[in-house]
């Protein structure tokens, strides 16, 4: 998944102890991937998140990963420059269906 416009389609698990997500993205590649740089020691709408035990409550707003307090974090960001991939598999669009 090298190309941008990636879209997240739906978050499969988020484990606020770890501060790992698992994210399936619009062509079919499941990732799993630590935001442990976000949210390890966060400030401004990160630590509100944390603040308010919402890591885990976080869903897909228009293709970005998102929490209630309006933080969005961009699903290409997520793959290339923010978080640190974890575990990632493919899965054909045959067989995701």
């Amino acid at each position: 998944m090298k190309k941008w416009g990636n879209k997240i389609k739906k978050v499969i698990a988020a484990d606020a102890e770890k501060l790992i997500v698992k994210l399936a993205y619009d062509d079919g590649t499941k990732i799993e991937v630590s935001l442990a740089n976000i949210f390890a020691q966060p400030r401004g709408l990160a630590a509100e998140v944390m603040r308010g035990g919402l890591f885990e409550r976080c869903y897909v707003e228009s293709g970005a990963l998102a929490w209630l307090n309006g933080l969005e974090l961009c699903p290409d960001a997520l793959l290339m420059d923010y978080a640190t991939p974890v575990k990632q598999t493919r899965v054909s669009r045959r067989a995701s269906r």
